[in-house]
């Protein structure tokens, strides 16, 4: 009878297929699925305890993404069913499943690591029209992988940017792959507002029938003011000291120009002087000679 049961209940609930998948703390991952986004039927991702799966995202809906926090379910030009899960914690390891409600799903482990190698800052600053190389360190074991870059912007908009297997079309971007260092990096020429978003570097894995993204570093890029050679490099405000120089400097020049202005005045009144006595002296000679 036990054994009825357990089998009755396997063929209710489908083989149960659990791959494991591997991030990175500060890090994200994105799964995929071959899961059909339906639009008529629910999606969602619980995180298992126990006898349970507590939601984090449930939802019906025409949308093709939806967010909740650090997590997104959203749909591939191709149809497919994705999840995103961005900077990791510790905490968000675990065993998760995904899908559509009355079809398909996956179980997932998903374990966070904590042994980042990107060392750089996560924020960015740049100017506009400036060239950058936004660089970051990956752990040695992804040496020999193909490196992938995505961005993503504030309304969580994924976009493949560029990777070292295939040449860009878009001229602005190169991607740079230096093994000895292990330093992974995007250059970018001419730099434009519309640049300023998240750059996620990473791998591609495949657990089973999942396959996945795992991004081991996250960049934001900051784009400001208009960028400037050294001859003319660019400058904020002008500070109190600046002013006070400037000023200095505007005096002394008005100082100058009125000694100036003052000396050359003189020296034309001392010439008319000059001129009024010579002409009154020769006047006078000439009336002298003439009586």
């Amino acid at each position: 009878m036990k054994i009825l049961l357990i089998f009755t209940l396997f063929l209710i609930s489908g083989a149960v297929h659990c791959y494991d998948v591997f991030g990175f703390s500060g890090g994200s991952v994105i799964m995929i699925s071959d899961i059909n986004w339906n639009p008529n039927h629910t999606k969602y991702i619980c995180k298992m305890s126990q006898n349970e799966c507590k939601d984090v995202i449930r939802f019906t809906s025409q949308s093709i993404h939806v967010g909740y926090k650090r997590f997104l379910l959203y749909r591939n030009t191709a149809g497919s069913f994705l999840v995103l899960i961005r900077k990791l914690k510790p905490q968000d390891a675990g065993m998760y499943r995904f899908g559509v409600e009355d079809q398909s799903n996956y179980t997932v482990n998903l374990k966070v690591l904590n042994d980042v190698s990107c060392g750089v800052p996560k924020i960015m600053n740049a100017y506009l029209g400036q060239n950058i190389s936004i660089s970051c360190n990956y752990p040695g074991e992804y040496e020999k992988y193909n490196k992938y870059i995505i961005t993503v912007d504030d309304e969580v908009h994924v976009k493949p940017m560029i990777d070292t297997q295939t040449i860009s079309e878009n001229s602005r971007f190169s991607i740079s792959d230096d093994r000895s260092t292990k330093v992974l990096s995007v250059n970018i020429i001419n730099v434009r507002e519309t640049d300023g978003v998240f750059y996620l570097f990473g791998v591609w894995s495949k657990a089973g029938t999942v396959g996945y993204y795992s991004y081991f570093a996250e960049i934001q890029l900051h784009v400001t003011g208009t960028y400037m050679t050294t001859s003319a490099a660019p400058r904020g405000n002008p500070s109190s000291a600046e002013y006070s120089s400037s000023s200095a400097v505007i005096s002394v020049c008005l100082c100058v120009a009125l000694l100036l202005i003052g000396g050359f005045a003189l020296m034309i009144y001392k010439l008319k002087c000059k001129r009024t006595h010579s002409s009154t002296s020769f006047h006078n000679f000439i009336e002298e000679e003439t009586q």
